[in-house]
C-alpha cells in the first residue's frame, strides 16, 4: 500500500512516469501539503492544488482522482516511525538509560507530529471516519515503531520485570495510542493549569519505562 501510494511507476492513464512526470506529481502533492497548512481539507479544490502547483486542473488528474487521494499519497510518505526513533532501539535499554531513552522517544515522536501537523490530523480523521486507505497508510507508518517496541516489553515481561497480564503488542499499542493523542494535543493547555507539556511528556515516558521493565526510583 505505502509503496504503491508513495512510488507509483504509471499515472492514472497507464503511462510510465519520467523524471517529468515525477516532479509534477511531486508539486502537487507539496502544493496539497502547503495548502492543508492553512486551509481544511474540505474546503480545498483541485483548482486551488493546481494554480499553487503551477500547472492545469487537467494535469492533476493525470495523476490523482481527487484532493483526499492526493492528501493519501502524501500521508504516506510520512514515516512516524523515524530514523532517530528506531536507533533508540539499535542499543540494550537497562535501568540507568530506560528513563533517558524513553524520553527522547517522546521528544521526538511528538516532534514530528508536530512538524507536519496538519497532514497527520487529516490523516488520521479520514482514518478514524473508516477510509480503508488512510488506515493502511496510518499503519505503516507507525508499524516499525509499534513492533520494536512490543519486542522490547515481551523481554521484559519473560524475565519477570514487567507484568505479563496483558500481552505485550496490546500495552504497545497502547503506549503508541498515548503518543498519538499526546502529539495531536501537545499545544492544547488550560489555562492556568499545573499540567505543563513537559510533565506530560515526562509522565508518558515514565510509563514507557515502567513497561520495558525498568520503573524509575
Amino acid at each position: 500500500m505505502k509503496t504503491a501510494l508513495a512510488h507509483p511507476k504509471q499515472n492514472l492513464s497507464g503511462q510510465r512516469m519520467g523524471a517529468k512526470g515525477l516532479k509534477t506529481r511531486r508539486r502537487l502533492i507539496d502544493a496539497t501539503v502547503d495548502l492543508l497548512n492553512s486551509v481544511p481539507i474540505r474546503d480545498i479544490k483541485v483548482v486551488d492544488i493546481a494554480a499553487r502547483a503551477k500547472t492545469a486542473s487537467a494535469t492533476f488528474y493525470l495523476y490523482f482522482d481527487s484532493v483526499i487521494e492526493v492528501v493519501c499519497a502524501a500521508s504516506a510518505e510520512l514515516a512516524q516511525s523515524t530514523p532517530d526513533v528506531m536507533a533508540l532501539f539499535d542499543s540494550e535499554w537497562t535501568r540507568d538509560n530506560s528513563l533517558e531513552k524513553a524520553s527522547s522517544l517522546v521528544t521526538l515522536y511528538i516532534g514530528f507530529w508536530d512538524e507536519h501537523r496538519a497532514l497527520l490530523r487529516t490523516r488520521n480523521l479520514a482514518a478514524e471516519e473508516g477510509d480503508e486507505r488512510f488506515v493502511h497508510v496510518r499503519e505503516d507508518s507507525v508499524r516499525p515503531l509499534l513492533v520494536a517496541l512490543a519486542a522490547l516489553i515481551a523481554t521484559a515481561q519473560q524475565a519477570g520485570r514487567s507484568p505479563a497480564f496483558a500481552p505485550a503488542a496490546a500495552t504497545s499499542g497502547t503506549i503508541m495510542m498515548m503518543l498519538e493523542r499526546l502529539g495531536a494535543l501537545q499545544h492544547v493547555h488550560r489555562t492556568g493549569s499545573e499540567i505543563t507539556l513537559e510533565s506530560m511528556v515526562a509522565a508518558c515516558a515514565q510509563q514507557i519505562a515502567i513497561s520495558v521493565g525498568f520503573p524509575p526510583a
